[in-house]
């Protein structure tokens, strides 16, 4: 029986793309698919990774209850397991937000088009 690879997450993957291969997956992908991008501001992006525990955000390719494509970022810990809003413990007498389960979860970014660089529909 094949053992299964145990892997942690550090908080350092990913790394850095010359502009010109960004330029060019990007427009592999617009000449596909009618949104080029999604927006989401520093805040909600600083709110999950501020959660106890995370070391990097999952982002998540989902469609809404319009049919819609959305982008949903939601926290990882070290072991990879997602940090669901429901997630981690209720502190006693207290009631908390985003789920009711202290962890945050995002949606509501603004796509591109029509929230494009230059208020264009281009990227």
């Amino acid at each position: 029986m094949a053992k299964k690879k145990i892997y942690r997450f550090k908080g350092t993957e990913g790394s850095s793309m010359d502009e010109n291969l960004v330029k060019k997956w990007i427009q592999q992908h617009a000449d596909h698919h009618e949104t080029k991008a999604h927006f989401f501001g520093r805040e909600i992006i600083h709110k999950i990774l501020a959660q106890p525990g995370c070391q990097g955000i999952r982002m998540y390719h989902a469609i809404d209850d319009k049919g819609k494509k959305q982008i949903i970022l939601v926290g990882a810990n070290e072991k990879g397991d997602n940090m669901w809003p429901s997630s981690s413990p209720k502190p006693k007498g207290k009631l908390l937000k985003d789920g009711g389960g202290g962890n945050t979860a995002a949606d509501s970014s603004a796509p591109c088009p029509p929230f494009c660089p230059g208020g264009g529909s281009g990227g």
